[in-house]
């Protein structure tokens, strides 16, 4: 359960009435030491990281031990070093990545401008004139205050607070731009690379039909084939043609998409980019067991949950903030000016300080007040079950990438052992043509089935390869910089 001693921290809530006390030692004194007693009252900010019930009793389907998994250059798997050189250029050019680098950085600095307990500020200025038939005249100043805040409520505590859980937010959807956008390089690479080995497969199979129609139609002209072998040569020839222009759309289309998400403008990617592009490559492939373990680290790594959790101190910090506008504030400052004043031939110097505390009071009544800390920890508690939930559906999306994974790599293998069939197949049954013991309509169904059979094949090495990416990115590998 939730306490109210998760506190949070926001901005100061402004006063309504200011009074400045006189530099009497005695009340100043009086009053330094009610604020101390208020002080020692006040409830302090806990900085305890949200937490659920079952994380202890949590156990993977797969019945093994869990392991450390932290690779974040997991696409460097592949290895294929265009693919490499994409993502290395997209994570230094890509507009939403920088804008996204650049708010976590104003949040950083931020941070860093809130003041603490004691400031000090310092002036000086000049001023001289030439008078008529007489010696310079001058005006010359410096003055210096210093000042100092005795925060009972906690106050300027809970507003650095919140600050830092914006920086954390910040930098959160910093790592969550950077993961989408590795994701999405990655799988519009290796969509280009399906629709290059598609184009391949279609090019092959029109060979051998081309090589089909030829046999089909010498038998013809001896007087042992029928037109329609022909024909139907002649009409997958067509279908082919068909397919392989829409192929090649894809392609260009592919191409496109990774140089927009480089950062580059369509048609500016760098030639060796291109040219590595537009080489016919075999499709990467994943070389992760098809039984990978459940990862330990999966809270640490999830830019989401990161999220989530910056909200969650975002929500404390302006609890903080709600309580501390129960509370007074005392601040004690001084300041001194000197001066040196040069008039007529007449020099004049002298310095003037003074010492006095300001005590700010709280809103009256106080029945605002108190009802703004419990919507305050309303806020809070909502913040902890969106917590919560974000970590069951995180568990839930990893399970369920762990299981695709795993049914792809088994389902990629069983289809390479049915194309190594159906290429011996094929082969046996063009050499019975030859032979004349078996017909070509007999081949012309072999080399259907083997068409089909490599394209499931080339479906079977992108669905697994896509499912290492989605397992990656759902285990929130490559989030954070290497």
């Amino acid at each position: 359960m939730l306490t109210q001693s998760k506190a949070a921290q926001g901005p100061r809530v402004a006063w309504s009435r200011a009074v400045t006390l006189l530099p009497a030692t005695g009340r100043a004194a009086v009053m330094m030491l009610a604020c101390g007693v208020v002080l020692g009252c006040a409830p302090a900010i806990e900085t305890t990281r949200p937490g659920f019930m079952f994380a202890n009793g949590w156990q993977t389907p797969i019945k093994a031990a869990p392991r450390l998994m932290d690779d974040r250059t997991w696409w460097r798997g592949f290895q294929d070093q265009t693919l490499d050189a994409m993502i290395l250029r997209a994570l230094h050019a890509s507009p939403d990545l920088n804008a996204a680098r650049l708010r976590a950085l104003a949040a950083r600095q931020e941070t860093a401008a809130i003041q603490g307990a004691t400031t000090l500020a310092t002036g000086a200025s000049a001023r001289a004139s030439e008078g008529r038939l007489r010696s310079e005249d001058r005006v010359i100043g410096g003055s210096g205050e210093l000042g100092i805040l005795f925060d009972p409520g906690r106050g300027r505590q809970a507003e650095r607070f919140g600050a830092a859980a914006a920086a954390a937010l910040a930098e959160a959807e910093q790592s969550g731009a950077r993961l989408f956008l590795i994701g999405e390089i990655s799988t519009a690479y290796l969509q280009l690379r399906h629709s290059q080995q598609r184009l391949i497969l279609a090019q092959q199979e029109a060979s051998r039909q081309r090589q089909m129609l030829s046999l089909a139609r010498r038998l013809v002209t001896e007087g042992e084939g029928t037109r329609i072998d022909v024909l139907r040569s002649e009409a997958r020839l067509a279908a082919l043609e068909a397919e392989r222009r829409e192929l090649e759309g894809l392609v260009d289309t592919g191409i496109l998409r990774l140089t927009v998400l480089a950062g580059d403008a369509p048609g500016q990617l760098p030639p060796d980019l291109m040219a590595g592009l537009r080489r016919v490559a075999a499709q990467p492939r994943s070389t992760l067991a098809p039984d990978p373990l459940l990862p330990a680290d999966l809270i640490r790594n999830r830019p989401d949950l990161r999220v989530e959790e910056a909200r969650y101190d975002a929500a404390r910090a302006a609890l903080g903030a709600a309580r501390a506008a129960l509370y007074p504030s005392l601040s004690l400052t001084g300041t001194i000016d000197a001066r040196e004043v040069r008039f007529r031939g007449t020099e004049t110097r002298g310095a003037v300080s003074s010492l006095g505390p300001t005590l700010r009071l709280p809103v009256l009544p106080l029945r605002a007040s108190r009802a703004a800390v419990d919507a305050a920890e309303s806020r809070v508690e909502a913040a902890h079950e969106s917590w919560t939930g974000a970590v069951l559906t995180a568990l839930f999306e990893v399970e369920t990438a762990l299981l695709d994974y795993s049914k792809a790599a088994q389902n990629e293998a069983a289809i390479d052992r049915a194309v190594a069939l159906q290429a011996q197949a094929r082969r046996l049954s063009n050499a019975a043509v030859r032979e004349g013991a078996a017909t070509l309509w007999d081949l012309n169904i072999l080399d259907g089935d083997l068409a089909r059979a490599e394209i499931q094949q080339a479906d079977a090495r992108l669905a697994r390869a896509q499912s290492f990416v989605d397992l990656n990115i759902r285990l929130g590998m490559g989030a954070q910089p290497d």
